[in-house]
């Protein structure tokens, strides 16, 4: 099966929106496999995507390049929202482990208008 992030698309970096809120995947559309050949535009994208979760209210941004199912480097933007609901005890990476887990809380009018101007800013092809 081929990886989701290798796309046809015209744009620099592609996105795949998981089931929690504000968690993306970002990368290339075209296999990365070494740290040195990252574009600088996928460190200026996750930071400004970074920075509009928190104003959007997430107390953390957890940022992981684990990239050990998939070769294609990618990064994962978690976003740790406060108050937390209910049931979640997870902290840290077992929040990672656990993000396709129910309960996740879904995605918001303002989380999903935020993305889509962030991905037209950063000329990001959301999957």
């Amino acid at each position: 099966m081929p990886s989701p992030f290798i796309n046809e698309t015209t744009k620099p970096l592609v996105a795949l929106q998981g089931q929690r809120n504000g968690y993306i995947q970002l990368s290339t559309p075209t296999l990365i496999t070494r740290y040195a050949d990252l574009p600088p535009a996928l460190f200026t994208a996750a930071t400004a995507w970074a920075a509009a979760l928190e104003s959007l209210g997430a107390k953390k941004v957890y940022w992981l390049m684990l990239s050990e199912v998939e070769p294609h480097l990618h990064l994962h933007l978690y976003p740790n929202w406060y108050p937390r609901w209910a049931d979640d005890t997870q902290r840290g990476t077992a929040l990672f482990d656990a993000r396709n887990n129910d309960p996740q809380p879904a995605w918001d009018g303002a989380a999903t208008d935020a993305l889509e101007t962030w991905a037209a800013t950063h000329n990001v092809h959301l999957l």
